[in-house]
């Protein structure tokens, strides 16, 4: 938590921190797990008496592959240049700085997200291919689809 009232007596806050997130914030999302969520920047006042953020906001989250199923790291790196919502801003005019950074790192979540190499999957009776090799023979019922594509969807 941040108190906000402090704003009164400086221009700014400088935040530089390292956040752990409990699973609680995890439960309801698709992200696994989040790690090594750093946050550095300031917080401010606009000349509206606004409270603004102005953070750079970087990370690993862990999401399930979209093809594999498997958990896999995916880096986040975003900045934040924006007025605080209220919902984040308490009576006693503190900031809940984990609620506020989690809004922002869920808009970051792909919506589906994989590390697969399209050339290398395949299943039982069935394989990605990007080509037709010389002289493999086209199902008949793919001919037309293949056709359209080969002749740039002419």
């Amino acid at each position: 938590m941040i108190n906000l009232s402090n704003l009164n007596y400086k221009d700014k806050i400088d935040i530089d921190e390292v956040i752990d997130y409990p699973l609680e914030y995890l439960k309801n999302s698709d992200i696994k797990k989040l790690e090594k969520v750093k946050v550095n920047g300031f917080l401010a006042q606009n000349e509206v008496n606004e409270y603004v953020a102005n953070l750079h906001v970087y990370g690993q989250m862990y999401l399930i592959d979209a093809v594999t199923l498997e958990e896999e790291p995916y880096d986040f790196d975003f900045n934040i240049d924006d007025v605080i919502p209220q919902n984040c801003i308490n009576e006693q005019n503190m900031l809940d700085i984990m609620e506020f950074l989690w809004q922002n790192i869920v808009l970051e979540m792909p919506i589906r997200y994989t590390k697969s190499d399209a050339d290398n999957l395949k299943g039982d009776n069935w394989q990605v291919i990007n080509e037709v090799a010389q002289g493999e023979e086209i199902d008949p019922r793919m001919q037309k689809l293949y056709d359209y594509y080969n002749k740039g969807g002419e």
